[in-house]
């Protein structure tokens, strides 16, 4: 009786993780850049999602008006866009890390969006990401400075 009611528990615990391990997969992930003094196209968004691409960029003012372009994304870059970050601790990381764009110094910021619905952004000072995205941020900031918004 003792071992039935384990196995039980066993596989009701297997069956709980699993869950919870898919409910918190990453479905969608935003990068993007700003300058408050700038002129022009001062900020760039990146949209990734398991098959596309969103660029967007847009200006302060109406004489640079939003500019969205699209492309397919294929396996592997959706595979590099999530690989080695670790959801559990960029969800810890606080909101706002330094000052950014105080001094025009420029915004970057990061958020993942999992399907669970949780939803966490993360802001820096431009070229300063936290520890836990060095690794990371250079794959963003590449496929950003591809987009066709310049």
């Amino acid at each position: 009786m003792k071992t039935k009611i384990y196995w039980v528990l066993t596989i009701c615990l297997l069956l709980t993780s699993c869950s919870n391990e898919i409910n918190n997969k990453v479905i969608q992930v935003n990068y993007g850049t700003s300058f408050g003094e700038c002129i022009g196209y001062c900020k760039h968004e990146l949209t990734l999602k398991q098959d596309s691409t969103i660029f967007h960029c847009s200006g302060w003012s109406q004489q640079y008006p939003a500019l969205t372009f699209h492309e397919t994304l294929a396996p592997s870059a959706w595979d590099s866009a999530k690989v080695n970050l670790n959801i559990k601790s960029f969800f810890a990381l606080q909101e706002v890390i330094g000052c950014p764009d105080c001094a025009d110094g420029g915004a970057e910021w990061l958020e993942i969006k999992l399907t669970n619905g949780d939803i966490h952004k993360v802001t820096f000072e431009y070229g300063n990401e936290p520890t836990l995205l060095k690794n990371h941020i250079s794959w963003y900031r590449e496929k950003l400075s591809k987009n066709e918004c310049k």
